[in-house]
């Protein structure tokens, strides 16, 4: 007997895909803090503020040899002195804990009641973002995590076609949330979507010229921007 009910498609399944420093989690003091330490410690002359600032979101090692002349000595030196600082921190237990976004936990958490699947593609260490993911409690609300200890740092589209391949997910079914142009240039490189963050480390008008869908201004609005992009 014929019904008047066809049997429903199965829904295609969306990855949104998050950076993390500057996106989900507000580190720049954190960050800016420990690069200028691992600085101090092995001799380099004073980086400020907004050379520090400047750096959060293309890799740690990258930053190294800009400020080393691209000395890979100087630079391999610096970077292990930052590692080695934060380890004392996390075994000390004084090591302070950066915030979250406003409204980043409660958005990752509708999305995936909505059906998203969820990751993180970070230039940043793996030992630092487990800290913050565990710190937070949001550890658990990802289904892909990769940082630039696995793979080859944004730009590079490796990070985000690994998450697809992973996660079982098409090009067009994925977004990447991001605050820098290396988050703009990763999603290009990619062939996905890119959405850019407003209150991050780079301006909104980098990440349009860099070829962002949208830019949102709040997390509350970034739910309905993912869903408008891919339905």
């Amino acid at each position: 007997m014929l019904t008047s009910f066809a049997p429903r498609q199965k829904q295609a399944l969306r990855l949104a895909l998050f950076d993390f420093d500057g996106t989900l989690c507000n580190s720049a003091e954190q960050i800016v803090s420990a690069i200028k330490k691992a600085g101090r410690d092995v001799g380099l002359i004073e980086i400020n503020d907004k050379q520090a600032r400047q750096s959060i979101g293309q890799g740690l090692y990258h930053f190294a040899l800009s400020v080393t002349n691209n000395d890979s000595d100087k630079a391999n030196e610096f970077f292990d002195a930052y590692r080695q600082n934060f380890r004392r921190e996390m075994k000390s237990g004084n090591i302070y804990v950066s915030p979250l976004f406003e409204g980043a936990r409660k958005t990752l958490t509708s999305l995936i009641a909505a059906g998203w699947l969820t990751g993180v593609v970070t230039n940043k260490g793996r030992n630092g973002l487990n800290y913050l993911l565990k710190a937070h409690k949001i550890d658990e609300l990802f289904d892909v995590t990769y940082t630039a200890d696995e793979k080859q740092p944004k730009p590079s589209p490796e990070m985000a076609i690994d998450a697809m391949n992973e996660c079982g997910v098409q090009t067009k079914n994925t977004v990447l949330i991001g605050d820098t142009i290396f988050d703009a240039q990763c999603a290009a490189n990619s062939n996905i979507s890119f959405v850019g963050v407003s209150w991050g480390y780079n301006n909104s008008d980098i990440l349009t010229q860099n070829g962002a869908r949208v830019i949102v201004n709040s997390f509350a609005q970034l739910q309905k921007s993912l869903d408008d992009i891919i339905p």
